[in-house]
């Protein structure tokens, strides 16, 4: 008598052998240069309002069809993304005044595949008078 976890690896064994028949011919690896990252990340704080400035190489800007702007929560290591833009500029409004805010950028390229994110930049927020 054959025990369940005998017939489970015997199963994903058939599974892998036939697998592996069925796409014998296609590529193994996978190579991919990503997009270049946004560099000279600026954060300028305003009344409730925080304007996000970066720089992008001009020969590389064809190939990239939006940029993504992240809220990052340093406390937390964690990034949230709040907009997207094709412009290198981004404001996030409606902030809470007298709260400290830090952003992160990556570009994405036509294909859709992102690049890596900046180092963060932060900047104080005022509260409206």
């Amino acid at each position: 008598m054959r025990s369940f976890t005998g017939y489970l690896l015997g199963a994903i064994a058939a599974l892998c052998i036939s697998c592996s028949k069925e796409h014998q011919d296609l590529p193994t690896g996978f190579a991919y240069d990503p997009p270049p990252t946004p560099v000279n990340l600026v954060v300028t704080g305003g009344e409730e309002l925080s304007t996000i400035r970066w720089s992008y190489p001009a020969i590389a800007r064809a190939s990239i069809s939006e940029f993504r702007v992240y809220e990052y929560y340093a406390a937390y290591d964690m990034i949230e993304l709040i907009g997207t833009t094709a412009d290198t500029v981004f404001v996030d409004s409606l902030l809470i005044g007298n709260l400290g805010y830090c952003y992160k950028v990556s570009a994405v390229d036509t294909s859709g595949f992102e690049g890596w994110r900046t180092g963060s930049a932060c900047a104080f927020v005022r509260s409206a008078r």
